[in-house]
């Protein structure tokens, strides 16, 4: 029977966190605060899964603030981000609508703008980026239609025409041939259509026409290198299982990606959608993550739900992981979506929690590091989806040079409560209450190795990546004491 999940739209994460108008709430947790304890063990599975490409965000700059601030400014905001975090892809916002608001009309004018003049890719790129994913988005008015979801409501000017699918896909592909030609930026993978799902907008069918007929525009305009993304679904669910099935189906459309994609809000990836990826040697990128509504500094709720839908990912076969936004102005209301947020009168840099734990994270697992398959005695695959979230995800890998990387989340909170509401979808879609764990991993690939040695990094309210001591792990056997609520604990080996 198909399970049918609630939509997801981009900048919207539906969980039981502080909702969308509601004050942001930082747990911290008293030193006296009776906290129940658990056990869990986790087993590393032995054999290679997938290889991790790295981290990476989005940015807007639709006001033009990042060019109005001083090149030092930029260079900090830029150094933040991409340097110290270690992020590599940057994804840029292509609005098709405002490309090409007439038929025939074409407008680098925006994009150029945002992110070519105002030297954000440039900056970017001296700190460290190497991908640039383009992330199509809206339709022009003109190739757009009603189209109505099941409670027969409408959405207007969203949905593509079934006339208009190869028109669509000649605009994506004129506009990357065009700014190559203009600005001599080469985009290095492109997507189809943000979060085509949302009120199917694009049905699966049009995905794999789109997909088709992209990958020929592309190739006939000797672009060739231009990589290909499909579908960047804004849930992982019934609507996208369909969507990969009907690519892989159709020969053509499957051989024209290099991977496909979706997004990791509610619904994130699953051992449904990681067995559909699995022996194809197609890539799996998670172009979009963050939540929404207020946050503010410390905020180790929102750090930790992050965490864990990256752990969970990589338990998932995903091989590249995109934050929403990386930096923006700041916003009371919606600062949840960005990992640093600054002011400009006078120029104030704003460090979100999720920072310090992003940095943890790409410390612990390099460009290059292959994961295996970790699962857990409490929770099984600790699946990130609809209704409770795992209590500890854990995930672990094999870095390039040798050493392996284990990144642990305890998503428990004094905030959540563990009873389940099906009609509370906020109750019914959050963590569970505090508590403490010991955490066992069992790594049996590397036990004929007596011992091996792990340093420890901590993250929460009160720490950012902060050293936590040193760990043995014997005859491939390791045990993490004391894992607090919303901890991101995360042990690397020593060469």
């Amino acid at each position: 029977m198909k399970k049918l999940f609630p939509p997801a739209f981009a900048c919207f994460t539906l969980l039981s966190l502080p909702i969308a108008g509601c004050p942001a709430q930082t747990v911290s947790l008293p030193p006296q605060a009776p906290v129940p304890s658990g056990t869990v063990t986790i087993t590393v599975e032995p054999g290679a899964r997938q290889t991790f490409r790295g981290f990476g965000a989005s940015l807007g700059n639709w006001g033009g603030e990042y060019q109005s601030l001083s090149p030092a400014n930029r260079a900090l905001l830029s150094q933040s981000l991409w340097r110290d975090l270690r992020f590599n892809t940057l994804r840029l916002w292509f609005n098709t609508d405002k490309y090409a608001p007439t038929r025939g009309a074409r407008d680098l004018a925006e994009f150029r703008r945002c992110y070519v003049d105002s030297g954000l890719i440039a900056d970017a790129q001296k700190n460290g980026v190497t991908t640039l994913l383009l992330a199509p988005d809206a339709v022009p008015p003109y190739m757009a239609e009603k189209r109505t979801d099941n409670s027969g409501s409408a959405q207007t000017g969203m949905a593509l025409k079934e006339s208009e699918t190869d028109n669509y896909a000649v605009l994506v592909a004129d506009f990357i041939d065009q700014l190559k030609k203009q600005t001599g930026i080469t985009i290095t993978v492109t997507g189809v259509q943000n979060e085509p799902n949302n009120l199917e907008r694009f049905t699966p069918s049009q995905i794999v026409r789109v997909t088709r007929r992209l990958r020929s525009e592309l190739d006939r305009r000797g672009l060739q290198s231009v990589k290909i993304i499909s579908p960047e679904a804004g849930n992982v669910d019934t609507i996208f299982y369909e969507t990969v099935d009907a690519l892989r189906a159709d020969p053509i459309a499957w051989r024209g990606i290099v991977g496909i994609a979706s997004h990791s809000y509610n619904n994130s990836t699953t051992p449904d959608i990681a067995e559909r990826i699995a022996g194809t040697g197609k890539e799996y990128w998670q172009t979009e993550a963050s939540d929404n509504g207020p946050e503010e500094p410390g905020d180790a709720l929102r750090a930790a739900t992050l965490a864990s839908r990256f752990l969970n990912d990589m338990n998932h076969r995903v091989t590249h992981w995109i934050h929403f936004i990386g930096f923006d102005v700041a916003d009371p209301r919606d600062n949840a979506t960005r990992i640093f947020a600054f002011t400009r009168t006078p120029f104030q840099l704003i460090r979100y929690q999720k920072q310090a734990y992003y940095q943890q994270l790409s410390r612990t697992f390099d460009v290059g590091s292959v994961f295996r398959r970790s699962t857990s005695d409490l929770e099984g695959d600790m699946t990130y989806t609809y209704g409770k979230k795992p209590r500890v995800t854990v995930a672990a890998a094999r870095n390039p040079d040798g050493t392996w990387g284990i990144g642990i989340s305890n998503f428990t909170s004094p905030t959540f409560e563990d009873a389940e509401d099906p009609k509370n979808f906020e109750k019914h879609n959050s963590g569970y209450s505090a508590r403490t764990f010991t955490v066992i991993v069992r790594i049996p690939e590397i036990a004929t190795r007596e011992t091996v040695a792990f340093t420890l990094h901590r993250s929460n309210s009160a720490v950012d990546n902060a050293p936590a001591g040193s760990a043995v792990m014997k005859n491939g056997v390791v045990t993490i004491p004391s894992v607090r609520p919303l901890d991101l604990i995360t042990l690397r080996s020593k060469k």
